[in-house]
């Protein structure tokens, strides 16, 4: 194996540094440290969004009020009533519950 002689090289260096080229070092570092807290910041942002997302997503699954089915009104028999009154008399609370939220919605 070839050993290297040390004192046999030369001093000089193997490039040139441009001038003034540490003169604002302090800043372009400073700036750049700025850059990445604001990336880093809109990555922690990103990820609360999606962890709340997540989480209303899970929500919605577990707490969805018709238990995965929905009662469908039966329209033969509503179509046979002769009055409105007939009508909600036909209907369940729960089905009266809804027309009421929706009436008030809908401003009927």
């Amino acid at each position: 194996m070839k050993e290297f002689d040390l004192e046999s090289m030369s001093r000089e260096m193997p490039f040139k540094m441009p001038e003034h080229f540490m003169d604002d070092m302090t800043e372009r570092v400073v700036s750049q440290i700025g850059k990445q807290k604001k990336r880093h910041n809109e990555r922690k942002i990103y990820a609360l969004f999606a962890a709340t997302a997540s989480v209303a997503a899970v929500a919605v699954l577990l707490l969805h009020p018709f238990g995965g089915r929905l009662d469908i009104p039966d329209y033969e028999n509503i179509s046979q009533c002769a009055s409105i009154d007939e009508v909600f008399q036909t209907m369940s609370a729960d089905d009266l519950g809804v027309y009421s939220m929706m009436s008030n919605y809908y401003g009927d």
